[in-house]
């Protein structure tokens, strides 16, 4: 629905729920607006976020209230930055979707919550920041975006800039493999009724044995077609 970004304390921000991030160990991240929650839900918020036990990396749960002000408290478990070749990007979108998911799901209209890895996992911010505007856009919710520092409330208001294309490396079955100046991949789909983009490390199963040599090139024609499909994706 709509999306803004802001500075206030999350905790005097109007919403239906509230959303954190949580390390691999469950613990609350250690970003401010996540530890002014953490404090104000004091030992019984961290005694409800011990009771979810697990949540996947990418996934979300709702934890039981206590002294918030709110009608649900979501968590999801933040990707780290490792070296940008194993799915970070789309583990972080798909942290956005669960959550958005969930709060629809529970009926609420709207939300507030951090920008997700921004800060403590070694994420590139720009990249964070843009996942998150992105699903945003996507989610029938009103989302309100805390940025934790000046430097992520800049990074909001500015033109993203997409990782370019530096060449094309081949394809297998449906869909071909372009390297991004970010050191990932992008796999396009090759069938023409569709115009799917997914950010990849090149390492994936698929790809360890490069083109498949039962199949024709393409031919450069194509290749142009698919890099416009890149191009023009979200």
């Amino acid at each position: 629905m709509s999306f803004r970004v802001t500075q206030e304390d999350i905790l005097s921000i109007p919403a239906d729920a509230a959303a954190l991030g949580l390390e691999m160990t469950m613990r609350i991240a250690a970003g401010p607006s996540c530890q002014r929650i953490a404090d104000a839900g004091g030992e019984a918020l961290r005694a409800a976020v011990r009771r979810v036990r697990f949540i996947p990396l990418g996934s979300a749960a709702e934890a039981e209230l206590s002294a918030l002000p709110f009608r649900h408290l979501l968590l999801t478990g933040e990707p780290r930055w490792l070296n940008g070749k194993c799915n970070e990007l789309l583990v972080l979108r798909h942290c956005y979707e669960s959550v958005f998911s969930l709060a629809e799901s529970l009926g609420c209209k709207s939300l507030v919550m951090p920008f997700l890895s921004a800060l403590y996992f070694h994420f590139p911010k720009e990249g964070a920041v843009h996942i998150a505007l992105t699903q945003a856009e996507k989610a029938g919710l009103d989302v309100t975006f805390v940025a934790d520092t000046p430097e992520l409330l800049a990074l909001s208001g500015q033109p993203y800039r997409r990782p370019e294309i530096v060449s094309y490396v081949g394809y297998y079955g449906d869909h071909a493999l372009f390297e991004l100046d970010n050191g990932l991949f992008a796999r396009v789909d090759l069938r023409p009724e569709l115009t799917e983009v997914s950010v990849i490390p090149y390492f994936e199963a698929c790809y360890r044995t490069g083109n498949n040599p039962l199949q024709p090139l393409l031919p450069d024609a194509e290749v142009a077609r698919l890099r416009r499909i890149y191009e023009e994706s979200d």
